[in-house]
Protein backbone atom coordinates (compact mmCIF):
# COMPACT_ATOMS: atom_id res chain seq x y z
CA UNK A 1 0.00 0.00 0.00
CA UNK A 2 1.37 3.71 -0.70
CA UNK A 3 1.81 6.05 1.57
CA UNK A 4 0.65 8.65 -0.26
CA UNK A 5 -3.32 7.01 -0.25
CA UNK A 6 -5.64 10.65 -0.11
CA UNK A 7 -7.68 11.15 3.15
CA UNK A 8 -10.98 10.81 2.70
CA UNK A 9 -13.27 14.55 3.23
CA UNK A 10 -15.22 13.05 6.29
CA UNK A 11 -11.71 12.65 8.46
CA UNK A 12 -10.74 16.73 8.13
CA UNK A 13 -10.10 18.44 10.37
CA UNK A 14 -11.71 22.35 10.85
CA UNK A 15 -13.88 24.06 9.01
CA UNK A 16 -13.09 25.79 5.27
CA UNK A 17 -12.66 29.58 4.87
CA UNK A 18 -16.04 29.75 2.76
CA UNK A 19 -17.96 28.10 5.78
CA UNK A 20 -16.52 30.68 7.61
CA UNK A 21 -17.34 33.50 5.80
CA UNK A 22 -20.98 32.30 5.11
CA UNK A 23 -21.68 32.13 9.04
CA UNK A 24 -20.12 35.83 9.08
CA UNK A 25 -22.72 36.61 6.58
CA UNK A 26 -25.64 35.05 8.68
CA UNK A 27 -24.68 36.90 11.87
CA UNK A 28 -24.35 40.11 10.10
CA UNK A 29 -27.62 39.78 9.07
CA UNK A 30 -29.04 38.65 12.42
CA UNK A 31 -27.26 41.54 14.38
CA UNK A 32 -28.19 44.50 11.84
CA UNK A 33 -32.00 42.86 12.29
CA UNK A 34 -31.16 43.58 16.15
CA UNK A 35 -30.18 47.04 15.60
CA UNK A 36 -32.56 48.17 13.30
CA UNK A 37 -35.36 47.48 16.09
CA UNK A 38 -33.69 49.27 18.60
CA UNK A 39 -34.67 53.11 18.12
CA UNK A 40 -38.03 51.07 18.15
CA UNK A 41 -37.31 49.80 21.51
CA UNK A 42 -36.35 52.83 23.05
CA UNK A 43 -39.06 54.98 21.91
CA UNK A 44 -41.86 52.19 23.22
CA UNK A 45 -40.04 52.38 26.21
CA UNK A 46 -40.22 55.69 26.32
CA UNK A 47 -43.76 55.83 25.84
CA UNK A 48 -44.69 52.86 28.56
CA UNK A 49 -42.87 54.89 30.97
CA UNK A 50 -44.75 57.63 29.92
CA UNK A 51 -47.68 56.10 30.61
CA UNK A 52 -46.93 54.40 34.11
CA UNK A 53 -45.69 58.23 35.32
CA UNK A 54 -48.99 59.47 34.28
CA UNK A 55 -51.23 56.82 35.65
CA UNK A 56 -49.42 57.58 39.09
CA UNK A 57 -49.71 61.55 38.92
CA UNK A 58 -53.65 61.23 38.08
CA UNK A 59 -53.84 58.83 41.00
CA UNK A 60 -51.87 61.69 43.49
CA UNK A 61 -53.77 64.29 41.58
CA UNK A 62 -57.38 63.10 42.35
CA UNK A 63 -55.82 62.43 46.56
CA UNK A 64 -54.89 66.17 46.05
CA UNK A 65 -58.05 67.63 44.92
CA UNK A 66 -60.45 65.44 47.68
CA UNK A 67 -57.39 65.60 50.86
CA UNK A 68 -57.11 69.65 50.07
CA UNK A 69 -60.79 69.74 49.95
CA UNK A 70 -59.97 71.70 46.53
CA UNK A 71 -63.73 69.77 44.91
CA UNK A 72 -65.28 72.34 47.11
CA UNK A 73 -68.04 75.51 45.64
CA UNK A 74 -65.87 77.72 46.85
CA UNK A 75 -63.59 77.56 43.76
CA UNK A 76 -66.36 79.04 41.69
CA UNK A 77 -67.52 82.32 41.09
CA UNK A 78 -70.85 83.80 40.84
CA UNK A 79 -72.13 80.75 42.68
CA UNK A 80 -75.08 82.18 43.35
CA UNK A 81 -77.07 81.75 40.25
CA UNK A 82 -78.22 83.34 37.27
CA UNK A 83 -77.20 83.22 33.42
CA UNK A 84 -73.54 84.67 34.51
CA UNK A 85 -72.71 81.78 37.12
CA UNK A 86 -69.67 79.48 36.70
CA UNK A 87 -70.62 76.29 35.94
CA UNK A 88 -67.19 74.95 35.52
CA UNK A 89 -63.53 75.77 36.99
CA UNK A 90 -59.88 75.04 36.34
CA UNK A 91 -56.66 74.83 38.49
CA UNK A 92 -53.30 73.72 38.20
CA UNK A 93 -51.51 73.24 34.52
CA UNK A 94 -53.94 74.79 32.22
CA UNK A 95 -52.69 77.39 30.47
CA UNK A 96 -53.51 80.52 31.75
CA UNK A 97 -54.99 81.95 28.04
CA UNK A 98 -57.55 78.94 28.50
CA UNK A 99 -60.51 81.13 28.93
CA UNK A 100 -59.80 83.74 26.66
CA UNK A 101 -59.49 81.36 24.21
CA UNK A 102 -63.00 79.97 25.11
CA UNK A 103 -64.66 83.21 25.74
CA UNK A 104 -66.77 81.21 27.97
CA UNK A 105 -68.44 82.96 30.65
CA UNK A 106 -69.01 80.12 32.58
CA UNK A 107 -65.68 78.76 32.48
CA UNK A 108 -63.37 80.55 34.39
CA UNK A 109 -60.11 79.63 36.78
CA UNK A 110 -60.87 79.19 40.07
CA UNK A 111 -60.50 81.62 42.89
CA UNK A 112 -56.70 81.84 43.68
CA UNK A 113 -57.46 83.35 47.22
CA UNK A 114 -58.82 79.80 48.00
CA UNK A 115 -56.61 77.65 45.77
CA UNK A 116 -52.94 78.98 47.31
CA UNK A 117 -54.97 78.66 50.98
CA UNK A 118 -54.89 74.82 49.87
CA UNK A 119 -51.95 73.83 48.04
CA UNK A 120 -48.38 74.96 46.59
CA UNK A 121 -49.58 76.46 43.52
CA UNK A 122 -45.83 76.75 42.44
CA UNK A 123 -45.12 72.90 42.69
CA UNK A 124 -48.01 71.29 43.85
CA UNK A 125 -49.00 70.16 40.29
CA UNK A 126 -46.16 68.59 39.23
CA UNK A 127 -45.03 64.53 39.77
CA UNK A 128 -41.85 65.01 41.65
CA UNK A 129 -40.07 61.74 41.83
CA UNK A 130 -36.65 62.07 40.00
CA UNK A 131 -33.78 62.32 41.67
CA UNK A 132 -31.14 65.05 41.97
CA UNK A 133 -27.59 63.82 42.58
CA UNK A 134 -24.27 66.44 43.59
CA UNK A 135 -20.87 65.66 41.71
CA UNK A 136 -19.48 63.50 43.36
CA UNK A 137 -15.74 63.51 45.02
CA UNK A 138 -12.84 62.00 43.69
CA UNK A 139 -12.95 58.03 44.71
CA UNK A 140 -16.73 59.23 46.29
CA UNK A 141 -19.93 57.77 45.57
CA UNK A 142 -23.04 60.52 44.35
CA UNK A 143 -24.58 62.16 47.33
CA UNK A 144 -28.49 62.90 46.89
CA UNK A 145 -29.11 66.29 47.25
CA UNK A 146 -32.74 67.09 48.17
CA UNK A 147 -31.58 70.81 49.02
CA UNK A 148 -29.39 71.48 46.09
CA UNK A 149 -26.41 71.28 48.33
CA UNK A 150 -26.77 74.42 50.57
CA UNK A 151 -30.25 74.69 51.18
CA UNK A 152 -34.12 75.57 50.01
CA UNK A 153 -36.97 73.27 48.48
CA UNK A 154 -35.86 70.01 46.71
CA UNK A 155 -34.65 70.19 43.05
CA UNK A 156 -37.06 69.08 40.35
CA UNK A 157 -37.93 69.12 36.63
CA UNK A 158 -40.74 70.70 35.49
CA UNK A 159 -42.06 68.23 33.79
CA UNK A 160 -44.65 65.85 33.76
CA UNK A 161 -47.75 67.87 35.49
CA UNK A 162 -51.33 67.78 35.60
CA UNK A 163 -54.34 70.39 35.68
CA UNK A 164 -57.70 69.42 37.47
CA UNK A 165 -60.99 71.13 35.97
CA UNK A 166 -64.83 70.44 37.81
CA UNK A 167 -67.97 71.05 35.40
CA UNK A 168 -71.50 71.39 36.90
CA UNK A 169 -73.37 70.91 33.68
CA UNK A 170 -76.40 73.36 33.53
CA UNK A 171 -76.34 74.11 37.02
CA UNK A 172 -74.23 76.68 38.99
CA UNK A 173 -71.19 75.46 41.19
CA UNK A 174 -72.64 75.43 44.61
CA UNK A 175 -72.75 73.13 47.56
CA UNK A 176 -74.21 69.86 47.65
CA UNK A 177 -74.36 70.23 43.51
CA UNK A 178 -73.48 67.04 41.45
CA UNK A 179 -69.81 67.20 39.57
CA UNK A 180 -67.50 65.95 37.44
CA UNK A 181 -63.91 66.14 38.38
CA UNK A 182 -61.52 65.48 35.55
CA UNK A 183 -57.74 65.31 35.68
CA UNK A 184 -55.88 66.39 32.93
CA UNK A 185 -52.22 65.23 32.60
CA UNK A 186 -49.65 67.03 29.92
CA UNK A 187 -45.82 65.24 29.37
CA UNK A 188 -44.95 69.31 30.23
CA UNK A 189 -46.38 72.72 30.38
CA UNK A 190 -47.95 73.72 26.47
CA UNK A 191 -49.85 75.84 24.79
CA UNK A 192 -53.72 75.98 23.99
CA UNK A 193 -55.23 76.38 20.67
CA UNK A 194 -59.01 76.41 19.58
CA UNK A 195 -60.36 75.08 16.69
CA UNK A 196 -63.35 75.68 14.60
CA UNK A 197 -64.96 72.24 12.92
CA UNK A 198 -67.13 71.35 10.08
CA UNK A 199 -68.65 67.81 9.45
CA UNK A 200 -68.59 67.02 5.95
CA UNK A 201 -69.93 63.37 6.20
CA UNK A 202 -70.54 61.10 8.62
CA UNK A 203 -68.47 60.68 12.45
CA UNK A 204 -65.61 62.70 10.05
CA UNK A 205 -64.62 66.15 10.96
CA UNK A 206 -63.01 69.30 9.36
CA UNK A 207 -60.91 71.10 10.78
CA UNK A 208 -60.09 73.61 7.91
CA UNK A 209 -57.97 76.41 9.94
CA UNK A 210 -55.79 73.90 10.96
CA UNK A 211 -52.65 72.79 9.85
CA UNK A 212 -50.40 69.60 9.67
CA UNK A 213 -48.33 71.16 12.76
CA UNK A 214 -51.59 72.09 14.69
CA UNK A 215 -52.35 68.61 14.11
CA UNK A 216 -49.22 67.15 15.40
CA UNK A 217 -49.58 69.72 18.37
CA UNK A 218 -52.84 69.95 19.22
CA UNK A 219 -54.98 67.06 17.43
CA UNK A 220 -53.22 63.79 17.52
CA UNK A 221 -54.70 60.40 17.82
CA UNK A 222 -55.82 59.03 20.94
CA UNK A 223 -55.23 62.75 22.61
CA UNK A 224 -58.13 65.13 24.39
CA UNK A 225 -59.99 67.89 23.56
CA UNK A 226 -62.88 69.80 25.28
CA UNK A 227 -66.10 70.56 23.41
CA UNK A 228 -68.00 73.10 23.52
CA UNK A 229 -71.71 73.02 24.17
CA UNK A 230 -73.94 74.41 21.57
CA UNK A 231 -76.35 75.46 24.99
CA UNK A 232 -74.77 78.93 26.31
CA UNK A 233 -75.53 77.73 30.07
CA UNK A 234 -74.08 74.04 29.88
CA UNK A 235 -70.58 73.24 30.49
CA UNK A 236 -67.38 71.95 28.40
CA UNK A 237 -67.05 68.32 27.94
CA UNK A 238 -63.62 66.02 27.48
CA UNK A 239 -63.82 63.87 23.84
CA UNK A 240 -60.78 61.68 22.67
CA UNK A 241 -59.96 62.03 19.48
CA UNK A 242 -59.82 58.37 17.89
CA UNK A 243 -57.63 59.43 14.84
CA UNK A 244 -56.83 62.39 12.48
CA UNK A 245 -54.99 62.55 9.20
CA UNK A 246 -54.23 65.20 6.36
CA UNK A 247 -55.41 64.91 3.38
CA UNK A 248 -54.14 67.42 0.71
CA UNK A 249 -53.30 69.80 3.38
CA UNK A 250 -56.96 69.62 4.86
CA UNK A 251 -56.77 67.86 8.42
CA UNK A 252 -59.40 65.90 9.42
CA UNK A 253 -60.40 64.14 13.08
CA UNK A 254 -62.21 61.60 14.20
CA UNK A 255 -63.82 60.98 17.79
CA UNK A 256 -63.94 58.00 19.86
CA UNK A 257 -67.54 58.75 21.45
CA UNK A 258 -70.56 58.61 19.23
CA UNK A 259 -72.31 61.12 21.72
CA UNK A 260 -69.64 63.93 20.60
CA UNK A 261 -72.45 65.13 17.59
CA UNK A 262 -75.44 65.45 19.90
CA UNK A 263 -73.49 67.62 22.42
CA UNK A 264 -71.15 69.72 19.96
CA UNK A 265 -73.60 70.15 16.90
CA UNK A 266 -72.88 69.84 13.73
CA UNK A 267 -70.33 72.56 13.79
CA UNK A 268 -68.48 71.93 16.81
CA UNK A 269 -65.66 74.63 18.63
CA UNK A 270 -63.05 72.56 20.64
CA UNK A 271 -60.69 73.74 22.66
CA UNK A 272 -57.27 71.41 22.44
CA UNK A 273 -54.00 71.51 24.62
CA UNK A 274 -50.04 70.97 23.82
CA UNK A 275 -48.72 67.74 25.21
CA UNK A 276 -51.62 65.99 26.71
CA UNK A 277 -51.66 62.76 28.09
CA UNK A 278 -54.34 61.62 29.33
CA UNK A 279 -57.62 62.44 31.42
CA UNK A 280 -59.45 60.97 34.21
CA UNK A 281 -62.70 61.84 35.45
CA UNK A 282 -64.80 61.06 38.71
CA UNK A 283 -68.60 62.24 39.83
CA UNK A 284 -68.21 64.12 42.80
CA UNK A 285 -70.19 66.33 44.81
CA UNK A 286 -69.20 69.87 45.94
CA UNK A 287 -68.62 70.79 49.34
Amino acid sequence: MSALQPIAASARKGISLLEVLVACGILVVGLASVASILPAAGSRLSQATLEDRAAAAAAAAYAEMVNRDLVNSLLFTGSGGGASATRTCILGAFPSTTTGSVGLSSFQPAILAVVNARIDSTRGYVLEDDLVYTLPSIADTPNNSFFNGVSGPREYRNGLCWGAMLSTGTAAGAAGVPATLSIAIFKKPGNVNRFQLDQPSGSVYRASTASEDDRKSYLPGCSFVLALPTAANDSPRWFKINSSWNTSGTIFVSFADPGFPAFAGSNPVVVAFENIVRVDQYPVTLD
